[in-house]
């Protein structure tokens, strides 16, 4: 994918720890036809452009194993270089943050392990890169919370769809990344909330998109 400009967490706006408002999309909270349906895509996009993968191999583990433990303020510039690199988009996440074993959910899926999210990624980058163009992330704050162990990021991210109606992807959200002392410090839990319902984000990809500048 194109990767736009991204920006360093603006602190004038602070993500906010404790649970996030009860009108953001959550993964509980979305209907389960749409589950269905971003499961399914999933499923067939990981079965039409499998590609390659090597788990991560042994030598790579006890690497990790007697790597040292992170501190929270490392876990957050972490955060905020995977942001620098449109994460969001390219999937380009620094595995050193996170542990083997950490959930990723999102409103839409769900899933356990790093390894299944660099197979997920590896079916998915020729897709990205051939559909989504002219991305741009904002990192628009973020906080270490380290009385309930956990990093907030606020973001907003922008992507336009090659597709003949142009659609765009523009979805602004929170991400909390929950952190284990007991596993040296890496992120156990991915848990990210959507401003916009999951459905609203399936029906703006059937619509024309209004396209910057334009």
């Amino acid at each position: 994918a194109e990767a736009g400009a991204a920006t360093g967490p603006a602190r004038a706006e602070r993500a906010i720890g404790g649970e996030p408002p009860a009108d953001v999309a959550r993964y509980e909270g979305t209907s389960g036809p749409v589950k269905a349906i971003v499961s399914s895509l999933t499923a067939l996009v990981n079965t039409a452009f499998r590609a390659q993968y090597d788990a991560v191999d042994p030598a790579d583990r006890a690497a990790r194993a007697a790597a040292p433990d992170l501190s929270p303020a490392a876990l957050e510039a972490g955060l905020v270089e995977d942001f620098r690199n449109d994460y969001l988009f390219t999937g380009a996440i620094t595995p050193a943050l996170y542990d083997d074993d950490c959930v990723f959910t999102d409103p839409t899926l769900t899933f356990t392990g790093l390894d299944t999210f660099r197979r997920n990624l590896a079916a998915l980058e020729p897709v990205l890169d051939t559909l989504i163009g002219h991305v741009s992330v904002e990192l628009r704050s973020s906080e270490v919370v380290e009385a309930e162990r956990c990093v907030w990021c606020s973001w907003r991210m922008r992507g336009e769809v090659r597709l003949p109606w142009r659609p765009v992807i523009e979805l602004q959200g929170r991400t909390r990344y929950t952190y284990d002392p007991a596993r040296k410090g890496r992120i156990v839990r991915y848990d990210e909330f959507w401003e916009s319902s999951a459905a609203e984000q399936l029906l703006s990809l059937l619509r024309p998109g209004k396209q910057e500048g334009g």
